[in-house]
């Protein structure tokens, strides 16, 4: 009906304009010849087209291609464009008619900041390649003791208390020998390339010159489709030891749960001004940092990855929450969805922030699994994912909601005896290196009981 009712009203608008113009000519004694219509609305319409120029005189200047680089991630439309289809939501048996494959893939760069698609990704030691290799940290300081001594620590920064790093876009950048401006030795590419923070504010505005250009920044995003203007920053992706020298980076404690790895604190490559407006973003109040994992002092799981003396190494992370890789079955995010209170929205499974999502088995069928292949490469199935507040947050808005789905989950999904938290998905070691890819299939090898183990 409502494709019928907009035009019809448009039509009402326009013929009550038109009336009221034709008063207003009435009252003035103005005769309505083509000349005057075209006046008046010319007239009518100038301050609009004048906001609409002045509006393009503030679009964002975006920054050039990193030389010698190209963007990684899908192009074109996601492959979780048709994830609320029924289709997806009962799953079975593996047959030729409901294979259970590999239906999308995802890294986070940044931690717990917005995701890139891929359509195939290399699978290292450490998860998918590029993944979690950077987070954001606050220093926290204590309050003083009876000695009056105080403390301070680095603390990762996640969408449990900073909802909005979920509007936080990190692109990656990898060198392309195919590339016009490609040069061995220029610092992307020594680099192996830069990681791209894109980041939403709003400006100030008011009556100054500097606010009526803010405003005219605003609307020149809502006229590109974006909400916000946007903010870039760029560090490299893996910096030489002359860069770590020349902008005096340091190695740095950062705590991640319970861990305490040293990592590279890479602020001094952020503009100060740039990292303040950040910190208004995301509502940060302390001082806030970037943080690189050591690539050469990754961090090592125990728990329940494999042991080094059945599998020859141990596995490693950089700044995962616990576990190199994490998948997820979308049939189980649709039965979480069902459960819901009546009137909400169907859920993303990119509010659990997956690394594999497949689909083709029934829901929580994966709760037993133990070992899989999945494109040829065998993997660890370590232990049930548990869950915290942060599935709450809308990842499309950035906002989170003060119960669910986490109290829907807390109903029926508290299944493990090593926790009293809800499960959901699976946590993964890798056993081989190789690559996965959209469509890769996924077979099941071995099946049994998980206990979450939290050290």
């Amino acid at each position: 009906m409502d494709s019928y009712l907009r035009p019809n009203m448009t039509f009402n608008v326009l013929d009550d304009l038109i009336i009221s113009v034709r008063k207003t000519w009435d009252d003035v004694g103005f005769i309505p010849t083509p000349l005057a219509i075209s006046t008046t609305l010319l007239a009518l319409l100038l301050p609009f087209i004048t906001l609409f120029v002045f509006a393009l005189t503030q679009r964002e200047t975006p920054l050039p291609p990193p030389a010698g680089c190209h963007k990684i991630g899908l192009r074109g439309r996601s492959n979780l464009s048709d994830q609320y289809a029924k289709k997806h939501a009962s799953g079975g048996e593996p047959t030729a008619s409901n294979p259970w494959t590999v239906k999308a893939l995802f890294i986070y760069p940044l931690k717990s900041c917005a995701p890139v698609e891929l359509e195939k990704s290399d699978v290292i030691q450490t998860g998918l390649r590029y993944d979690r290799q950077f987070t954001f940290a606050q220093q926290v300081t204590s309050l003083p003791n009876l000695d009056g001594q105080v403390t301070s620590e680095w603390v990762f920064s996640t969408q449990r208390t900073f909802p909005r790093l979920a509007k936080v876009e990190a692109e990656v950048w990898v060198p392309d020998p195919s590339s016009s401006h490609y040069d061995p030795e220029s610092e992307w590419v020594k680099s192996e390339g830069c990681l791209a923070v894109r980041f939403p504010f709003t400006p100030d505005s008011d009556f100054t010159l500097q606010g009526l250009k803010n405003c005219g920044k605003m609307l020149a995003a809502k006229l590109a489709g974006r909400p916000e203007p946007m903010l870039e920053f760029r560090v490299p992706f893996n910096p030489t030891k002359e860069k770590i020298e020349r902008m005096r980076y340091t190695k740095e404690k950062v705590k991640i749960w319970n861990d305490y790895p040293v990592a590279l604190n890479m602020g001094s490559e952020v503009p100060y001004e740039i990292m303040a407006k950040l910190k208004y973003t995301l509502g940060v109040t302390n001082p806030l940092t970037l943080f690189r994992i050591d690539t050469e002092g990754y961090r090592e799981v125990y728990k329940n990855a494999p042991k080094k003396q059945d599998v020859g190494f141990q596995t490693i992370i950089g700044m995962q929450d616990s576990y190199p890789l994490h998948i997820m079955n979308l049939a189980s995010v649709h039965h979480i969805s069902s459960n819901l209170p009546s009137g909400s929205p169907p859920l993303s499974v990119l509010r659990y922030r997956p690394n594999i999502i497949v689909t083709g088995p029934p829901p929580f069928s994966e709760d037993s699994w133990t070992k899989a292949r999945i494109g040829g490469r065998t993997y660890h199935i370590s232990c049930r994912t548990t869950r915290c507040k942060l599935p709450n947050v809308d990842p499309d808005i950035g906002i989170a909601d003060r119960n669910q789905p986490g109290s829907t989950m807390l109903k029926y999904r508290v299944i493990d005896q090593g926790s009293k938290s809800a499960c959901l998905g699976m946590q993964v070691s890798v056993l081989e290196e190789g690559e996965v890819g959209v469509g890769d299939g996924v077979e099941v090898l071995d099946t049994g009981e998980h206990l979450f183990l939290k050290k």
